[in-house]
């Protein structure tokens, strides 16, 4: 299982690294366009804020890790799905969004004196390591997904073609389980530490600024 794993991430790897290079432009975009996209990005963190205050409700370990677990999977879910209809679309631009996302917090940290490498390193790289790796391999197979579905509609006029897409169809569809698993594994995995070991370290590193943290993330205005 494991050989065959290597073998789908190898054979995969060019969507793999167009993913991780979508995620960093979206980063790069969001860092240094912060003023401009206040708006766009106070939507999704509104969004986001709202399961915080749930979560705080609950305060619940077990709830929290339910919430993250979940939210999590059903973004996979929707990356790899929709990249059939929409011909690899979607997942690519909720790389691009979710880099703008981050890179757009990151320079909200930074202009409130708070530094944004501490709170990489504490608040997000712990679990996001595996979490975005997840998320960017799910958004890999629905690219490719994608890339798969235009060539089958171009076979149907060529001939030709016909043969070796029904069979890379095949191919990607035996390994779609594996990939699947992997990907929800992973991002149990992420949710757990995101549980229990990311709040401890952002408390050990950030300490008494996450008040101020709170108060920057409402974006007034």
């Amino acid at each position: 299982m494991v050989k065959r794993l290597a073998s789908i991430v190898c054979e995969n790897k060019r969507y793999i690294w167009l993913g991780v290079a979508l995620m960093l432009i979206g980063v790069f975009f969001g860092y240094t366009n912060a003023e401009e996209i206040k708006q766009f990005a106070k939507q999704m963190i509104d969004n986001i804020q709202r399961i915080g205050s749930d979560i705080r409700e609950a305060n619940n370990p077990l709830y929290t890790f339910g919430v993250i677990f979940k939210n999590n999977v059903m973004v996979a879910f929707s990356m790899v799905g929709l990249g059939i209809f929409f011909f690899g679309l979607y997942p690519a631009l909720g790389l691009v969004t979710n880099g703008i996302l981050l890179g757009f917090l990151l320079k909200v940290y930074a202009s409130g004196g708070i530094s944004p490498l501490k709170i990489l390193l504490a608040g997000i790289l712990p679990h996001g390591i595996i979490e975005l790796s997840a998320i960017i391999f799910a958004a890999a197979i629905g690219i490719k997904l994608g890339v798969l579905t235009y060539d089958w509609v171009v076979s149907l006029f060529v001939r030709e073609k016909r043969t070796t897409v029904r069979k890379k169809f095949s191919d990607m569809l035996r390994d779609l389980p594996l990939a699947v698993g992997t990907i929800v594994v992973m991002l149990f995995v992420a949710a757990v530490v995101e549980t229990t070991i990311t709040p401890l370290l952002i408390q050990s590193f950030v300490g008494q600024e996450i008040d101020i943290m709170k108060q920057m993330l409402k974006l007034k205005g």
